[in-house]
């Protein structure tokens, strides 16, 4: 029987526990992050200062351990800009590949048209 409950033993989490927020004392934070995020596209580097603040209020609270916010990947480096710059060369190479694709399909067109 033993053996069996070594089986069964799950790991936790690298950081520990992350309990859940039973008394809604983050609710405020949370819900202004999920606005940011729907605001702006699920681009969340745009809404750091709202992951900031519901951290912030998660460790204040005793939900999480004390961290420092750059071992979160919240560190100064962090910035939106770099994030709509990709989104728009993205977008570039997206409106690129595009513009290719019809311009053989209008070529594979007119082969088909002197062909017949």
């Amino acid at each position: 029987m033993s053996n069996r409950s070594k089986q069964n033993a799950s790991k936790g989490p690298d950081k520990g526990a992350f309990p859940l927020d039973h008394f809604h004392e983050c609710d405020n934070e949370a819900k202004q992050y999920n606005q940011c995020i729907q605001k702006h596209e699920n681009m969340p580097k745009r809404c750091r200062k709202y992951q900031v603040d519901y951290l912030q209020c998660r460790m204040n609270n005793g939900l999480m351990e004390k961290e420092d916010l750059s071992k979160l990947g919240l560190g100064p480096e962090t910035s939106w800009e770099s994030e709509e710059q990709e989104k728009q060369f993205l977008f570039d190479k997206i409106n690129k590949m595009k513009s290719k694709a019809m311009e053989e399909v209008q070529r594979k067109s007119e082969q088909t048209n002197k062909q017949e």
